[in-house]
Order: structure tokens, then sequence, then C-alpha cells
């Protein structure tokens, strides 16, 4: 077994853009890239280990390799049958998609291969590419052809659905171009499969036998390989890897050097997503988004909410003619309690209720200054909802990217509490007053973290 210390070759910090109008739908990029290792001919199929070691393939070099939790660069089995796609079973087992072979086989951690599946009505399958395995064993796996597509020994590049504890592949889409990337959600019973061929991704239902249903369009693009997150959201790979939350909304782009051809998450964390790219392997360092954005104070200078990393936070979208105005006076106070303990306000003026907020961010500077006295942060008016929404609050809304307490606004003087990581940990409607007890216990608790 090869082992190779590995350095750090190269870091692509990737900042925020500015928000430079007050509405701007800009997406801001929540990561820093890191280049792990090159000099690979074409990596594919990485998948995490319980350790969260990263197992990947360079399939001209027929070799899988694995990236250690240490930073180690271990060459783990050569000649190995065109390995491409790659999970781990429940058992720890190693799971693969061996393409030249033209077969799905488990591999120990002696090197031993055991063939599973190598065909479909007694016809070798053309080149399995990509797979995930359900809980209770069953692997589903895409059989495409690359490189020449005469002579198929299919009738056509389908899916294929292998039962636990059986060696009979069962065909489950026969209507897909060229299928190549696949993965499925457990939480919520579906399988989302790229067809590469036609530049499109579909999602399915599968049924207790493994046969599929429900059959809808998820995103008009194609994949490599795919991942999925715990929220839900699926990581695809095209000319750069793309997010897309349940509804089919984009809600990430991380761009990489080379084209992506696979990813995984390395852990339940999901801090690290790991992509293979071409002749290299990389690291997405997911950074908590809150702090990504860049939003204009009230006097439309530009600032980063990562300078307020480390501070318990509470957001809340203001308005200057509203019955909860009065409000503002109780945030000052409850400001000037907390501030030197490593607690602020962040006020964020918005007219979307009722023209409530009709004035310039001059004019909503000088009414909350002079007749509230207010000295915690105000940043320029933006829309907290709607098809202009702001992306801050674009994500403090939606729970598939800031968890379970994202809430739609209903109203003005809504609220959002951000602990000390960054994390959305409370959030308290319009009669909600700021000084009132369940907020101060929840600010209290955030500050001895």
């Amino acid at each position: 077994m090869l082992i190779r210390k590995l350095a750090v070759l190269t870091l692509f910090a990737l900042p925020a853009a500015f928000l430079s109008a007050e509405n701007s739908n800009q997406h801001p990029q929540p990561y820093q890239l890191k280049k792990l290792a090159d000099s690979f001919a074409f990596t594919e199929g990485p998948a995490s280990d319980p350790n969260s070691s990263i197992f990947f393939t360079d399939i001209p070099n027929n070799k899988i390799h694995i990236y250690t939790s240490e930073g180690e660069l271990k060459t783990f089995l050569k000649g190995s049958k065109g390995a491409n796609g790659l999970a781990f079973d429940q058992s720890g087992k190693l799971i693969a998609c061996l393409g030249s072979a033209g077969a799905v086989a488990s591999i120990d951690q002696d090197k031993n291969i055991k063939t599973l599946a190598c065909e479909y009505k007694s016809k070798p399958f053309n080149s399995p590419n990509d797979l995930w395995l359900t809980p209770e064993g069953g692997i589903y796996f895409t059989d495409p052809r690359y490189g020449r597509r005469d002579n198929l020994p299919q009738d056509g590049e389908h899916v294929y659905y292998l039962p636990p504890d059986s060696s009979k592949a069962v065909r489950v889409i026969d209507d897909m171009v060229r299928p190549n990337g696949i993965v499925g959600d457990t939480k919520r019973n579906l399988l989302y499969v790229a067809d590469a061929g036609a530049g499109k991704t579909y999602r399915y239902t599968p049924k207790p036998d493994g046969t599929l249903e429900n059959k809808e369009l998820f995103v008009k693009f194609g994949s490599d390989g795919m991942t999925l997150d715990s929220r839900g959201n699926l990581y695809i790979t095209n000319k750069n890897v793309m997010s897309f939350n349940p509804e089919g909304r984009q809600i990430l782009t991380i761009e990489t050097p080379q084209r992506p051809s696979n990813l995984c998450f390395a852990s339940e964390k999901e801090k690290k997503l790991f992509i293979t790219a071409r002749s290299s392997l990389y690291c997405a360092i997911m950074e908590n988004k809150l702090y990504s954005f860049t939003v204009n104070d009230i006097d439309s200078n530009p600032t980063a909410l990562c300078e307020y990393q480390g501070k318990v936070i509470l957001i809340v979208n203001v308005a200057s003619k509203c019955g909860f105005t009065q409000q503002y006076a109780d945030l000052q106070s409850l400001y000037e309690k907390y501030k030197d303990k490593g607690f602020t306000i962040l006020g964020f003026p918005a007219n979307n209720f009722a023209n409530q907020e009709p004035g310039t961010n001059a004019e909503i500077k000088n009414f909350c200054t002079t007749k509230f006295n207010v000295t915690f942060p105000m940043f320029s008016k933006i829309s907290v909802k709607g098809k202009d929404i702001h992306p801050l609050y674009d994500y403090l809304t939606d729970k598939n990217q800031s968890g379970e307490n994202a809430h739609k606004i209903t109203w003005n003087f809504n609220k959002f509490l951000i602990d000390r990581a960054g994390n959305t940990i409370a959030y308290f409607g319009s009669k909600t007053n700021p000084m009132e007890e369940k907020i101060i216990q929840k600010i209290e608790e955030a500050l001895q973290e």
C-alpha cells in the first residue's frame, strides 16, 4: 500500500460578492475550496467510510485511492477493473461499479472482489457507472456506455435495481438517453436519477419492491455524480457543482477549476464536501452561509456579516409607520443591556406590508435615531418576501437553507435569533415584545455558550 503525506496544494478563497443593489438576488458563495491532490488521469466515485476517509477512483489508471481523515493519500487497490462509482453498505463494506468488468461488486478490506451482479437477462451490462444503496441493502445503479457505443450488450442504457441478497437485477428505468448520477433520499422516499444524455434530472418514488413510480422532471440539468445533504438539497455535477432545494430552486453554485465528476459529504455534520474533478480531488469547506452575506448599511456602505461572527444576533425587519414601531424602544433597551456581553441587533427596514416603510434610507435613519435613539446597526431598505426577496431573507426564511427555525415573514418586526456559530436558534413573531422573558432567556442561554 502506497502512503504519502499530502500538503494542501492550493487554497481558493471565494469571498461573498457585494450586494450593490438594495434587492439584489445574487447568491453568495459560503465555502472555501481546497485542492487536496492532483496528477490523476480521471477521478470519480468519492465515498466516505465510517471514519470520514474518502475513497475515490482513478478510472484510466485502474486504481482506488483513499484520502484519509488525517490528510494522507493511500492507494487502496490496483487493478480495480475500471471502478467508477463507490458506496459503503451498512456493514462498512465497499460496493463498486466496475465499468470495464461490466459488474457491480463488493470489495472487502483484504481487497477481495466479489461480483454481486454482472448481467440482465443473460446479457452483460454495458458499463455500470454510479450507484446508491438503500438502508435495506438494495442497490440502484446506472448502466450507460461512454467511449465506443457500438455493439452494446444491452438494448439501450438503463437503470437497474439489485434486491438485497440477490444476484438478479431488475430494470427499473428504460426510457433515458444515457443515465448517470443517482442518489436516494430515504427521509422523503425519493430517488434522483440524472439523464446526462438528455441534460435533465428526474425524481421518482421507490416502491417496496424496488420498482419506481411518480416520475417527474426535477431540473433541466444533467449530472455526472450527485449527492444530498440532510435537508434534502440535491448537489449535482455539471459545468460546476450546483445545489437545488427540494422544490428544484437553485440555492448554491460551487465553482471548480476543473469540471467536476462526482461528490460526497464526509460526515453527517456536512462541513466538508469532497469533489472529484478530472485530474484532481477537491474539498469545499462549507462555512455558515449567514456569514457569507454582504449587505449595505443604512448609509449604503457594504458590510460583511462575517464582522458579527462570534456574536449572538437578533435580526429584525423594521418599519416606521407600523403598529409595532414602538418596539424600536425595546430593541434599543435590549441592545444596551447585552451589547457588552457579545450581543447585537441588526435592523432591516422593509416596505413589504401596507406601505409602512415608504421613506428613504436617510429618512429612516433620521426617524429611528431622533425618535428612539437607536444605536444598534441599521441597514439599507430591502425586501423580505416575494419575488424580489433579499438573499439574506431568502436564506432566513427557507428551512432547506437555515434549518428548522426558518420562518416566512408574516409582518413587520419578525425576529430571528442567531447563535455565536451563525445558526438560527429561534424565531419570534411581531407580537412578541423584544423584552419578553422568552426572548431574554434564549439570548442569555446563547450568550453562555
